[in-house]
């Protein structure tokens, strides 16, 4: 059975993720020609990505303080089996996975159960004897500090996508766990000193499973409990219930000619928990349910009078961690929370303190607490984010002519 977290390509994934975290900076400065609703355009162009082959369905969400003011779905679940896709329809939602688990392993640092600077080993002790690797052929080297746990939040940990972990823990069993997982890790160099730079790679699967550690439970467990379950998020988990199966978003591939359908989703039989709970990239979702998750973030760690997080803890999850220490493309030169990609400087109309992240199968979302405004689309084409690209260029435009048209025209 193959891992619920997909292996990652070291080099495409940067540079596709990379275009979608801009995206905005692709459109939100341009000002659409009013009309009746500025989100005709939006419909429009939805319908016009289907026709033209960039997509098979798209749903797609933009809210405003606590107001939906746009929700449309186009195309395709399943365009072999003739089926339309809904508002409702279940999407596997990738790295969009790891800003739950960040929020999770937040309430637990609200507990007082660890601290950001404590050692990752003083919970993990497979990982107390962590070494460098060595450069041209060199030993490997010790650390020269302790990694820290939030250099597991922050993607300073010095493992990436490429870290072999899962082929070493497939040595001695072979459909690994989480703790199976990170006991090979320890076995295994980091590429840098941790907190030195910032790659993207493999620290919030390790995260769930420090979660794992502290809850004494099995990630989905907590998962339900702090955050699935409080926040009403009726179609999110590691599985689809098989009365829930026929919403299921067919997973879609560029051949190089045409999107094609990918057997089996390339992943696990959906109906049931992998053994490999990835907190990196493992959740099943809808628009709406993920929707709640950043209306929650976007309120302040509240949502329908349940809180999950502090306001101070939203704050602290959503501002920059890493200053200016090296980083790889995919950040486009943004900073890094604790989960999430935040704009440090307002840049080509994005708001200083926007936050944001995507998925590889093309869902994304972008949270500008300024002005109170999520833009959300789900896509379910691999490795493509050009559809979410055009969507977010296009909602903007159209969230800046509804405000021009409310202040009129000034």
């Amino acid at each position: 059975m193959k891992s619920s977290c997909l292996p990652c390509p070291s080099r495409t994934l940067p540079t596709l993720l990379a275009i979608a975290l801009a995206a905005p900076l692709l459109g939100l400065g341009a000002r659409s020609a009013w009309g009746d609703d500025p989100f005709d355009a939006v419909r429009d162009d939805m319908q016009a990505m289907i026709d033209e082959g960039a997509s098979v369905g798209l749903v797609g969400f933009v809210q405003v303080e606590d107001k939906i003011v746009f929700q449309h779905s186009v195309g395709m679940r399943d365009r072999e089996a003739g089926t339309k896709l809904e508002l409702d329809s279940i999407f596997r939602i990738y790295s969009m996975t790891k800003p739950m688990t960040c929020a999770v392993a937040l309430t637990f640092f609200e507990e007082g159960r660890f601290k950001l600077d404590d050692p990752v080993a003083k919970y993990l002790p497979q990982l107390a004897e962590l070494k460098i690797k060595g450069k041209q052929g060199k030993d490997d080297q010790p650390l020269e500090f302790p990694m820290k746990v939030r250099d597991l939040f922050q993607h300073t940990t010095g493992w990436t996508y490429t870290t072999p972990w899962e082929r070493e823990a497939k040595r001695t069993t072979e459909e690994p766990d989480l703790a199976d997982l990170v006991s090979a890790l320890g076995t295994l160099p980091v590429d840098f000193q941790p907190g030195s730079r910032w790659e993207y790679g493999i620290s919030h699967d390790v995260l769930g499973h420090l979660i794992e550690v502290l809850a004494n439970k099995p990630l989905d467990e907590v998962f339900r409990e702090r955050i699935i379950k409080p926040l009403e998020m009726i179609d999110t988990g590691f599985h689809v219930d098989k009365m829930n199966l026929a919403r299921l978003v067919t997973l879609y591939a560029n051949s190089g000619q045409e999107l094609v359908a990918v057997p089996g989703g390339l992943g696990n039989d959906p109906t049931r928990n992998p053994a490999w709970l990835s907190g990196g990239g493992g959740l099943f979702s809808t628009a709406a349910d993920y929707l709640r998750f950043t209306s929650m973030m976007q309120a302040g760690g509240t949502l329908d009078g349940t809180r999950i997080l502090k306001k101070e803890t939203v704050a602290l999850m959503t501002r920059d961690h890493i200053g200016d220490i090296p980083r790889s493309m995919l950040l486009f030169g943004r900073g890094f929370g604790l989960g999430v990609a935040v704009q440090t400087k307002a840049t080509l109309g994005i708001a200083e303190g926007t936050w944001s992240w995507a998925g590889i199968a093309g869902t994304m979302f972008w949270v500008d607490p300024g002005k109170m405004q999520t833009i959300l689309l789900m896509n379910q084409t691999w490795m493509d984010m050009g559809p979410g690209i055009r969507f977010m260029g296009k909602a903007g435009q159209a969230l800046l002519s509804n405000a021009a048209r409310d202040s009129g025209g000034k």
